[in-house]
């Protein structure tokens, strides 16, 4: 019949583009698919990856700070007229002064400062109670601070699948002898952690990590005033924070920890004392009265001295 064949061509043609469309479609779809999948796996994997990076730090608590201005700290030289002991120097006397139990032996190997030789002792019998079993030891260089040479090793101690970093920091006597800065080591406090943060009132001498915050209230409530720090140890779930005045010797002091640019973290004595008029604030905010030290080794004179 005339027309006929046109007609059931037209209509093969009609399906043939409807049979294409369709799979053009579900090839888009596919495509579209793939994509997605192939972006939820990317993002699986770097999830994955930055869990397995930040498991740690976070099993193991403010102990990260430990690793973190470590890792940060520079590895520049202060004229000294004494020899660098070696890597392997450096790591013998560490062991040799961590393994002391003899009270005779303090002297030779280790700086007490504040405590007596006897309570060095008893510091380090107690440790694998404490901290766990050594396991390992990390050469950190230099890690000269306040107008000091200082070599650090970084202690590292194992208990309950837990791991604990304590900073063993060597200085030199005047005779030359290097020996370890026990405070440093011991974060040595006074009065403690419980005796500063029961109280209300009175001072103390501690050893923290700071790094700058914005949490004004109660007495220094006002920021226009002061410049405030959170400060972090790792002997006390507390985290504190600490104020010092705009301007004051203190402050300029406090701002010379991030002049490097190093890292947002610092190492720091302080003396840090409740506010006298302590209404409205609370147990764990003090006002930082001196900055005795960058980092945990104390100089010849106080770093905000001068300022």
């Amino acid at each position: 019949m005339p027309g006929y064949g046109r007609r059931g061509q037209r209509r093969r043609r009609d399906r043939g583009e409807e049979y294409l469309t369709q799979r053009q479609r579900q090839h888009n779809w596919q495509v579209l698919a793939w994509s997605v999948g192939i972006g939820v796996v990317s993002a699986a994997v770097l999830a994955a990856a930055f869990t397995f990076w930040l498991f740690p730090i976070l099993h193991d608590g403010k102990n990260a700070a430990e690793l973190t201005v470590a890792a940060a700290d520079a590895q520049t030289r202060v004229a000294s007229k004494f020899k660098s002991p070696t890597q392997d120097e450096a790591l013998a006397l560490v062991k040799k002064a961590l393994a002391l139990r003899d009270v005779q032996q303090v002297e030779e190997l280790i700086r007490t400062g504040p405590l007596s030789a006897a309570e060095v002792v008893s510091f380090l019998a107690a440790m694998p109670t404490v901290d766990g079993q050594i396991k390992d030891y990390q050469w950190l260089r230099s890690i000269d601070k306040n107008g000091l040479s200082l070599e650090g090793v970084l202690v590292t101690f194992a208990a309950a699948g837990k791991t604990r970093s304590r900073l063993a920091i060597l200085t030199p006597d005047v005779k030359g002898v290097w020996k370890l800065d026990f405070a440093a080591f011991a974060r040595w406090v006074k009065p403690s952690w419980e005796v500063l943060l029961q109280e209300t009132t009175g001072s103390g001498v501690v050893r923290v990590y700071a790094t700058k915050d914005n949490y004004f209230n109660g007495p220094f409530k006002d920021e226009r005033v002061w410049a405030a720090y959170k400060l972090i140890s790792p002997d006390t779930e507390q985290i504190m924070v600490g104020y010092c005045k705009i301007g004051s010797a203190q402050y300029r002091a406090m701002d010379l920890l991030w002049q490097r640019g190093e890292t947002a973290v610092a190492r720091v004595t302080l003396e840090i004392q409740h506010p006298q008029d302590a209404a409205g604030s609370q147990r764990w905010q003090f006002e930082i009265s001196r900055v005795l030290a960058e980092d945990w080794v104390l100089g010849n004179q106080p770093l905000d001295q001068g300022l």
